[in-house]
């Protein structure tokens, strides 16, 4: 069974803050794998973990539509990938997936069923859930996958503050 935590937020704002925490711990090379229903905030956490690299672009949006965007001024560079409106996996050899999977980068993947084989072994995988009882809550379980995302995820847990 691979490491895992789990965190229940109670805002978006709250969900924010958990991502820009994650960002603190995270290191060059690492694919975070963005996963859920929609509007569960996938995108909440990728602008957090943005936000915590550094990135002051006031404007950090989803790339829905361009499929990828890129902020190489943070801590970190970061690429962000949306995948919901890719219709095949291979689309992503044509904008040179590969040479976004470098060992220098943050990689934020969202709908990362679809990626296929461009999708790493290793990885963070959070998944963000509806909380039944409550419209506002979610559930975001993290577990990481291999070497280097279990050192992000040991790092990490000590700083998270779990209501």
């Amino acid at each position: 069974m691979e490491p895992s935590c789990r965190h229940t937020s109670h805002s978006e704002t709250e969900t924010e803050a958990w991502a820009r925490a994650l960002a603190d711990v995270l290191t060059a090379g690492v694919v975070v794998l963005l996963d859920g229903d929609l509007g569960t905030g996938k995108s909440v956490v990728a602008r957090g973990i943005i936000r915590g690299l550094g990135i002051t672009d006031d404007y950090i949006t989803s790339p829905t539509f361009t499929l990828v965007n890129s902020y190489p001024e943070g801590r970190l560079p970061v690429h962000h990938f949306d995948l919901y409106r890719l219709r095949h996996a291979d689309e992503l050899a044509l904008i040179g997936m590969e040479e976004y999977l470098d060992d220098a980068s943050v990689v934020l993947v969202e709908w990362p069923d679809k990626g296929g084989r461009w999708i790493p072994a290793h990885h963070l995988h959070i998944r963000l859930e509806y909380v039944q009882s409550s419209p506002d809550w979610r559930h975001l379980e993290m577990t990481a996958h291999g070497f280097v995302p279990q050192q992000v995820l040991h790092r990490f847990q000590p700083h998270e503050t779990t209501p």
